[in-house]
């Protein structure tokens, strides 16, 4: 079976904390308000803030109805802060980074810009990929807070992003020389020995932050980033059985971890598991329909299963969000002309690979074409032979990887198809998805205390 996307290299980056050991975070739900006792906020707004709590508080939290109910909080009464608060969060737990960062510019314009905020909008800006304006917000908290060392962890996370690590090596020295003993800025050191290729460094390291990291309880995303990247080292090593259990250790420590899942899925995918990779793609997409990379290792697991239908109607998924992947539309082709029987299906998209990989003269491809071009047209002639078999080509293709030009496979070409059309979770492959996690888990801490006061939720 040819793959499109082999073991992902998605790396979660670690967030800071304060000059001094950081409190344990604050929920962001922590009462409900009293309908009849919010003044100055109309009851639909504070009802529709209600159902959000609920959505919150239920085991596990229905994120999406949390988004539809305090999105309503906030149309009802526009300024009503600690519904935006907990609709931004509510996002990113999504994966939607870039309406979580709309959510937190909307808090600016109501004036709440305290440091919990800024660090929140940098991380949903870093992982929506808008880096430079992510930089922009975490240097403006240390301008105001110089003393802040969660600020330097997300800019360390910021420039590995950029891969400019020279500049993340040293806001990584600047935390730990305040705090030996900083997970994150431990995680953050891991990772650059992993881009650095000293692998026995970045598995110490990555042991080093498990140690220190203490809290026992759940979800628990340091110590989740800190087993996801162990495991891309041992995958690097080529120790895939050490790998394959640092992702379920990090899943066990943060089922949200779209990174570990999608790594791991990607493994099983690798080894023909196609079962079990299945899985753990549909799982990031239960959270996130449009990850890009979970779509296509959805497709390729459904096709290794044998259930073509569903691999070629997730295919075409997939081009609605990167139109011109050629190894898809290879594979979608070849689906319709060999599995499913439909020439015709299969020669649109057959027409679309050539016009995307651009393939030599001589690539089997353009024969395979005018072949189904002519038995299309001898469809219509009224007089016409014996109607010819698509699967006839003399030779057939090959594998779309074999087309010069066609697009690589991702270990191969190092690109980064979920970033294309996606709505850009964690999912490309070098993004991180949980950049400032400890920013994002107390929203409501910070800011709008006297909004909170009145709503109940303090």
């Amino acid at each position: 079976m040819l793959r499109i996307i082999a073991a992902s290299v998605v790396v979660a980056f670690a967030i800071g904390c304060g000059s001094t050991p950081p409190p344990k975070p604050k929920p962001v739900v922590v009462a409900k308000p009293k309908i009849e006792m919010v003044d100055g906020i109309p009851k639909p707004a504070v009802t529709a803030f209600n159902k959000g709590i609920e959505a919150l508080e239920k085991k596990p939290a229905d994120y999406k109805a949390a988004v539809a109910a305090f999105d309503e909080a906030t149309k009802k009464h526009p300024n009503y802060t600690v519904a935006w608060l907990n609709l931004a969060w509510s996002y990113q737990r999504l994966g939607r980074h870039a309406d979580a960062a709309k959510a937190y510019r909307e808090l600016e314009k109501q004036n709440v810009t305290d440091r919990g905020v800024k660090l929140a909008l940098g991380r949903a800006l870093l992982l929506s990929g808008e880096i430079d304006l992510a930089i922009i917000e975490f240097e403006s908290v240390i301008q105001s807070h110089p003393e802040d060392l969660q600020a330097r962890n997300n800019l360390a996370a910021a420039y590995i992003a950029k891969e400019d690590l020279k500049t993340a090596l040293r806001y990584v020295k600047e935390v730990l020389a305040v705090q030996p003993k900083n997970v994150p800025a431990i995680v953050n050191l891991g990772l650059l020995y992993l881009k650095d290729s000293k692998l026995p460094l970045a598995q110490l390291m990555f042991q080093k932050a498990l140690d220190y990291e203490k809290d026992d309880k759940k979800p628990q995303p340091n110590k989740a980033r800190a087993h996801n990247n162990l495991g891309l080292t041992f995958y690097a090593m080529n120790v895939v059985p050490g790998a394959v259990q640092q992702f379920i250790k990090a899943l066990d420590k943060d089922p949200t971890m779209d990174e570990a899942r999608l790594n791991l899925a990607s493994i099983y995918l690798d080894y023909l598991d196609y079962g079990a990779a299945l899985k753990q793609f549909q799982a990031v997409r239960a959270r996130f329909p449009k990850n890009y990379q979970a779509t296509v290792g959805e497709a390729n697991a459904l096709y290794g299963t044998g259930e073509h239908e569903k691999a070629v109607k997730t295919y075409e998924e997939s081009l609605e969000l990167n139109p011109n992947n050629s190894e898809v539309l290879m594979r979608t082709g070849k689906i319709y002309e060999e599995q499913l029987g439909k020439p015709k299906e299969a020669l649109a998209f057959y027409i679309r690979f050539r016009d995307a990989a651009k393939p030599a003269k001589g690539h089997p491809i353009h024969e395979t074409i005018m072949f189904l071009e002519q038995a299309d047209s001898m469809k219509m002639q009224p007089a016409g032979g014996d109607e010819m078999p698509a699967e006839g080509v003399e030779g057939g293709e090959k594998p779309a990887e074999e087309a010069e030009g066609a697009e690589k496979p991702a270990e191969e070409a190092g690109e980064k198809p979920a970033e294309e059309g996606a709505e850009k979770p964690a999912e490309a492959p070098e993004a991180p998805a949980e950049a400032a996690e400890e920013a994002v888990e107390k929203p409501a801490e910070e800011g709008a205390e006297e909004s909170k006061k009145g709503e109940g939720d303090s």
